[in-house]
């Protein structure tokens, strides 16, 4: 290959594909396979290829490099209008009002391309509650400009009609339009979210037979490793957050995140029978402010293993702002996505009767279920698990407590 080309084609260790490698100003290196062992083919792929890169990146749209927040500011300065033209300036405060109010704050600096069907009815159940028990809750009014001047607007803390959902949802919309206008995005990769229909089978969970299987699964594998001291800390970690997760209904994120001083009342509790044991938990999610709830009684084992097998690894215990699920360093787990599906595949779990992938979010829909099924009351187990009402009879409507089924399958006599 020649010098004087901006880039470079070579070969990886192990590999006879050709790759390309070149760096752009503000997106660092790049390299892109070539997907071909020719090396004149190689030379051909690597021209265009370089020149695609470059296209984007002069009009901001490389490949994964693009965030929702800046496709959306974009968005917004590509519809902006002068306020003499009275339609498209109210079609463009409408969006600009949900997208720094809602999108921004939720979707943040992911990348257009990882939003997913999922991530947006998460975002629904997080926007239902906003005003509720979610960050607006202790907001008493909105701030805006209205003809240069800040104006004021008092805010009512419940939660959205459904005609508000879907009109927000346009502009949720709007902004993938212009990322497949754009060319970020292929249009039939845009995500679709349906409101107000009945979905049925929605949410992927585990039946209490299965979570016993899981377990069982995890336990053996735990003493596989008797000689690896760390690789069976690792495993226990994957355990004891499986079990957690099930008795406590936490969103991953919110696992994720928390720290000893967030069990409240741990350390009290130990020295109790264990048939007395209590605890409370600060769930701390995407939002600043801590919400409390109230874990099964069953829990407490799976905290006091962890703390257990901490001290024994780090040759101390646990301070209260160490992290619950930490790695063999000490330092906060960011994901057990790989060994929950290294688990679920041993265990043939990984995908439930209708050929639903079930992740760590699965767990929190067991949970949900279990206490339907116990006879929770729906009002009770929606505060606790920091969503609404609606979301909860939404995803976990077609679960009936035994009692409830022994009442519909009796006879009308």
């Amino acid at each position: 290959m020649s010098s004087d080309k901006p880039y470079s084609v070579y070969q990886r260790a192990g590999s006879a594909n050709w790759w390309l490698r070149f760096s752009l100003p503000k997106q660092g290196q790049i390299r892109i396979g070539l997907k071909t062992p020719d090396y004149d083919e190689a030379l051909k792929n690597a021209a265009t290829e370089y020149q695609r890169a470059v296209f984007r990146a002069e009009h901001n749209i490389l490949p994964g490099k693009m965030s929702f927040h800046r496709l959306a500011e974009q968005f917004l300065a590509s519809i902006k209008a002068d306020e003499t033209d009275a339609k498209k300036h109210a079609t463009y405060v409408a969006h600009r009002g949900v997208i720094q109010r809602y999108l921004l704050e939720f979707f943040g600096k992911t990348p257009i391309t990882a939003i997913h069907e999922p991530k947006l009815y998460e975002y629904v159940e997080w926007r239902t509650t906003y005003w509720t028990t979610g960050p607006g809750k202790n907001l008493n009014h909105i701030e805006y400009l209205r003809k240069g001047r800040k104006v004021l607007r008092p805010v009512k803390h419940e939660e959205p009609e459904l005609a508000t959902l879907r009109k927000e949802a346009v502009t949720l919309r709007a902004v993938f339009d212009y990322a497949a206008r754009s060319g970020f995005i292929n249009r039939a990769a845009i995500p679709k979210l349906e409101l107000g229909k009945e979905r049925s089978n929605k949410r992927p969970s585990f039946t209490n037979e299965e979570v016993s299987t899981l377990l069982s699964l995890a336990e053996q594998r735990i003493a596989e490793m008797a000689k690896h001291e760390k690789l069976q800390y690792e495993r226990l970690v994957l355990f004891c957050f499986i079990s957690i997760a099930v008795d406590t209904g936490m969103r991953p994120t919110e696992l994720y995140n928390l720290n000893w001083a967030h069990i409240v009342g741990f350390e009290q509790e130990r020295n109790k029978p264990i048939a007395e044991r209590r605890i409370r938990i600060d769930a701390y999610g995407k939002g600043k402010q801590p919400q409390r709830l109230v874990p099964n009684v069953g829990v407490f084992g799976a905290f006091d293993n962890l703390w257990d097998a901490y001290t024994k690894l780090h040759g101390r215990e646990p301070q209260p702002d160490d992290p619950v699920f930490a790695n063999v360093d000490g330092n906060r787990i960011g994901s057990i996505k790989n060994s929950l599906n290294q688990l679920l595949i041993a265990a043939k779990l990984k995908a439930d009767a209708f050929g639903r992938e079930r992740t760590a979010y699965s767990f929190r829909h067991t949970y949900a279920s279990n206490q339907i099924r116990k006879g929770t009351d729906v009002y009770k187990l929606a505060i606790n698990m920091r969503t609404s009402v609606r979301m909860i009879e939404m995803y976990y409507s077609d679960v009936v407590p035994d009692d409830v089924a022994e009442q519909l399958e009796g006879s009308f006599n």
